[in-house]
């Protein structure tokens, strides 16, 4: 997936050998760095990959830490990947990596930023790599417009194009990325009777929505259930042992949920 992203919007090919690794860096001393993604290919490739939602300036010395501890594993200069939504947190992440000494020491990394805006969004909309959709919907984190609903429709339905073992997951990748109000703008769009004809996307959207919002139902419902009967397991237990409850404590017993 990320081979297909950065080869749609640099031109570049990742080599075919990068796979996962473990993104865990351990240094002599206890110490660690954690980072979004590793891949390394062989013992000479890398890639570090970042999900950078917004300024963290701890990534100054993270970034080339991490870049040059692989560096001294591996002899090998590979590439820091950053991928962001925010125009502001791309130009920031370009330059961040970059302190000088008063004497004129310089360390710097230029990672590869990859900004994913809107019209990058529609470039990642490919009926032929359609789990790039999942991207284009996480750049819509942060727009709640028509627009920005739009995409997310777009991708809902080009991710039916990926195989059953991957769709679900891709759905449910989909709708953790988007904020709050964007789910709740989707759920309403998707009860409005007016909005006929619906669009294939628009239906696939509503449709997952409507299954996830049985589900969720009907685990609230046994989590109520489960709750009731506990409340009245309680009450029993109080009477039988010769005690009591007041209607006060009754409501009590009744208002607790867990």
């Amino acid at each position: 997936m990320l081979g297909a992203l950065v080869s749609k919007l640099t031109g570049v090919r990742l080599p075919r050998s990068l796979k996962p690794a473990d993104a865990t860096l351990r240094f002599v001393k206890p110490a660690e760095l954690r980072l979004d993604l590793v891949l390394q290919g062989g013992r000479r490739r890398w890639v570090l990959v970042e999900l950078q939602r917004s300024v963290d300036p701890a990534k100054r010395r993270r970034w080339p830490l991490a870049a040059s501890l692989l560096f001294g594993q591996t002899g090998a200069l590979g590439d820091v990947v950053v991928i962001t939504a925010r125009r502001a947190v791309a130009r920031w992440a370009e330059r961040v990596a970059c302190v000088r000494t008063r004497l004129g020491t310089v360390l710097q990394l230029k990672p590869v930023v990859l900004h994913l805006g809107a019209s990058e969004s529609e470039a990642l909309l490919d009926e032929r790599h359609p789990e790039l959709a999942l991207f284009a919907a996480w750049a819509m984190q942060h727009r709640h417009g028509p627009g920005a609903r739009a995409v997310v429709e777009r991708a809902f339905e080009l991710t039916e194009r990926l195989p059953r073992a991957l769709r679900r997951a891709q759905q449910r990748a989909i709708l953790s990325v988007l904020s709050e109000r964007m789910l709740e703008l989707l759920r309403e769009a998707s009860m409005n009777p007016d909005k006929i004809p619906e669009t294939p996307a628009a239906r696939k959207l509503r449709l997952f929505l409507e299954a996830q919002g049985r589900k969720k139902g009907r685990a609230e419902g046994r989590a109520e259930g489960e709750a009731k009967g506990r409340q009245d397991a309680l009450l029993t237990l109080l009477r039988a042992r010769g005690l009591s409850p007041s209607q006060d404590d009754e409501a009590r017993i009744r208002a607790c949920a867990d």
